[in-house]
């Protein structure tokens, strides 16, 4: 009997020791990986290759925001190439900017999503380099474009940027990028927002601030264990997979982020018409402080055609089944009329990105934004909307006789302001319960 039970121990013992052996020797090997590649184990589950997740933490006023003065290399896998991602101390992609802004210089200041951050973009294949150029050869005033990207945001994120950190850059003109992820974006943010009493935005704290506290522990583990880590990722990234395979084949609207774009009358998604109510916001605010406001859309990959961004793991995780395409313009028509009622100048990317055979150039296959080509055409687009609608620089007889630097003192044109007398109805994308979009 007693033998019996020593042999047991024995067993026991063994098989217990070298579990541990394998544990140990499980966790020198992710350990001997991460220090010969550089960087952790882990998943990439959205379709999006490199470590741009330290460049962007969470923030109590924006939600998320850039870190500042961080540096992160990006693998585009359709170039096979790496970009080096710089953001500076506004925590914005891109080089420093001088404040206060010197004399003779017109800024634009551009506000979007991942989109127009693009961390797969190159600057000098960028949107904003390019159009900067582009206005650049029109005009003796220097002109600095400015990219106010940041991954995650929609207008409700973006016209709080824009108010409490942006202002300070003097901008002569806001760009604002209407993606139409930002529905589903605002949808999950909104949740979080802070409002005065006239509904308009304040804050938007994001929820990982009030767990903070409760996952340090956790997170110390998983930072020494790295075997924990990796283990961890793995099962998140399986779990979030089969989530997004739901949600990508579900008609309903609260489950797929774009089931909404089926509608003909897309004003009457409650859902879409909150996404948009802060485009006003952010509309009366460079009113009052003499900024010139311009609006620009484009599509999603998926509304382009059932073969753009096809690469994979890229639709899975935006919540598109592989072969979805929604080809519906009514969204389009809707944020056209709405620019067109209120005179605001309006770029529709829809009519360079989506025409002729090759629209599946204008987009990236391993990552759902602009490919090269579509950053040209998005450049083109803009630079004719200034031209033809925005006073600036860029236009012949601008200035003075004189040539007085560019001032902020400026008046639109009569293509732009309203008519005498008349009153701009700003509250066209009123909140939901106050008044239907018509």
């Amino acid at each position: 009997m007693f033998r019996a039970g020593l042999t047991l121990v024995r067993r026991v013992t063994f098989a217990a020791s070298l579990l541990i052996l394998l544990v140990c020797g499980a966790e020198v090997a992710v350990r001997t990986y991460e220090a010969s590649t550089g960087d952790k184990v882990c998943s990439m589950a959205d379709g999006v290759c490199g470590d741009t997740s330290k460049l962007s933490e969470p923030s109590r006023s924006f939600y998320q925001e850039l870190k500042p003065m961080a540096v992160a290399h990006v693998e585009c896998r359709d170039s096979n190439s790496i970009v080096e991602v710089h953001t500076n101390s506004l925590r914005l992609r891109g080089p420093e900017l001088a404040i206060p802004k010197p004399q003779n210089l017109c800024r634009i200041v551009v506000l979007g999503d991942e989109t127009i951050f693009a961390p797969e973009t190159d600057d000098t294949d960028h949107f904003c380099t390019l159009l900067q150029q582009q206005l650049q050869q029109r005009s003796s005033t220097r002109i600095e474009v400015v990219n106010a990207g940041v991954p995650g945001h929609c207008p409700l994120t973006e016209y709080l940027l824009f108010k409490q950190r942006l202002l300070l850059l003097k901008p002569d003109v806001v760009l604002l990028h209407f993606d139409w992820s930002d529905v589903a974006e605002d949808q999950h943010i909104r949740r979080r927002a802070r409002c005065d009493e006239a509904g308009i935005p304040q804050s938007c704290p994001h929820a990982k601030l009030d767990t903070a506290k409760k996952e340090r522990s956790h997170d110390v583990w998983r930072q020494h264990f790295r075997l924990m880590d990796w283990a961890m990722n793995s099962l998140s990234v399986e779990w979030k997979q089969q989530l997004a395979l739901q949600k990508a084949v579900s008609r309903e609207v609260d489950t797929n982020p774009y089931a909404w774009l089926r509608d003909e009358r897309p004003e009457k998604n409650l859902s879409f018409r909150h996404a948009a109510e802060p485009i006003n916001h952010l509309f009366q605010l460079c009113q009052a402080e003499n900024i010139q406001f311009v609006l620009m859309t484009s599509p999603k990959p998926w509304q382009v055609s059932a073969k753009c961004s096809r690469g994979q793991g890229v639709r899975l995780a935006a919540g598109v089944a592989q072969d979805a395409c929604y080809l519906n313009r009514a969204p389009f028509d809707l944020l056209a009329s709405y620019a067109e009622r209120e005179q605001i100048p309006f770029a529709d990317g829809s009519m360079v990105m989506t025409p002729g055979k090759d629209a599946e150039s204008n987009f990236l296959r391993y990552a759902p934004r602009w490919s090269p080509t579509g950053h040209q055409r998005m450049a083109d687009l803009v630079a004719d909307c200034f031209l033809q609608q925005v006073p600036g620089p860029w236009n012949h007889g601008y200035f003075q006789q004189n040539e007085q630097p560019l001032s902020r003192e400026y008046r639109r044109d009569d293509s732009v302001q309203p008519a005498s007398g008349e009153r701009s109805n700003i509250n066209r994308f009123e909140p939901a319960h106050n008044r239907q979009l018509r």
